[in-house]
């Protein structure tokens, strides 16, 4: 007797592990994550991938501000973002293949 799996069990394996990794991209594909600096000057919305999709920009303190201050800003949103993009991903990664 054998401690190894059948090719049935090994197929059925997979074929639950294509399905998790189906869910997890229609999961992932539906999310945007945000980031904010810590003036609330701007706010970037990032995809799974980190890709920027979303930038909006407080109109309210937006004429009061340096260009360099506005820059500094954009990065330190984005960076933001990009940090809670990885930070979703593994975790629904690990949700859904219970890995990291």
């Amino acid at each position: 007797m054998t401690d190894q799996p059948s090719l049935d069990e090994l197929a059925a394996r997979a074929e639950r592990l294509d399905q998790a990794r189906l869910a997890l991209k229609r999961d992932l594909a539906e999310r945007v994550v945000f980031g904010r600096d810590d003036s609330g000057l701007v706010e970037i919305g990032v995809d799974h991938t980190a890709k920027v999709v979303e930038v909006a920009v407080n109109a309210a303190l937006v004429g009061r501000v340096d260009p360099k201050v506005l820059a500094n800003a954009v990065l330190q949103a984005a960076g933001e973002a990009q940090r809670k993009a990885r930070e979703l991903v593994a975790e629904r990664r690990s949700y859904y293949l219970g890995t990291q």
